[in-house]
């Protein structure tokens, strides 16, 4: 004979339901929502229709004396069978100069894989002075079985960058492209603006 009572059995499938209701939750968010909203934080901070600042990335290297905390990660979604590792993961770099970072995308599994990178910078205030000489960012790649790559990442912060900012956090997430669909627009776009940004920069 069970010893619960009526009112501890509703409270299990209470508690059930709710557990049933998290785990629908995460699935959702994170194949379907995640991704909405990162599209969004990219527009609101000007990442997603402006990835790079070309012309902070085609302005000429100058040195300012101040330096930042430069913190870099790499992200892995959909669960995909990639190890992504970062070198450096921490940097003291000065603004106006040059900095790099190289990623390094590892296929662990027997199946090719089709990937987006894509980047996020934060606070805020700190991606709408940030421009990348050098990026793979929104470049649609494809990783045959074992295959691993390296992408090296220059980058660089305007002398304009506010000066409140001391610690800066460069993100680089991956995401699965599913068969059959286009590749980024966004990475048309940005080589087309750095390439036009380079163009028009004065000869020294």
């Amino acid at each position: 004979m069970s010893d619960a009572t009526p009112s501890t059995q509703s409270l299990n499938r209470r508690l059930l339901l709710i557990l049933g209701a998290v785990v629908v939750f995460i699935v959702v968010f994170s194949f379907v929502v995640f991704p909405r909203l990162y599209t969004l934080w990219c527009r609101v901070t000007g990442t997603e229709l402006k990835p790079n600042d070309a012309a902070i990335a085609a302005a000429p290297s100058v040195g300012t004396g101040r330096f930042l905390h430069v913190f870099v990660e790499s992200k892995v979604f959909h669960d995909l069978p990639i190890e992504f590792t970062a070198d450096p993961t921490a940097a003291l770099v000065e603004v106006g100069r040059d900095a790099k970072v190289t990623y390094t995308v590892h296929n662990r599994s027997d199946r090719v894989q089709r990937i987006r990178p894509i980047h996020q910078v934060s606070p805020i205030n700190a991606a709408r002075a940030f421009g990348m000489k050098v990026c793979f960012c929104f470049k649609d790649q494809e990783l045959q079985p074992g295959e691993r790559k390296e992408f090296p990442v220059i980058y660089t912060f305007s002398p304009d960058l506010d000066a409140r900012v001391a610690t800066v956090t460069l993100c680089y997430s991956i995401f699965e492209i599913p068969p059959g669909k286009d590749p980024s627009p966004e990475q048309q776009a940005l080589e087309l603006q750095l390439k036009k940004a380079i163009a028009e920069e004065p000869m020294p």
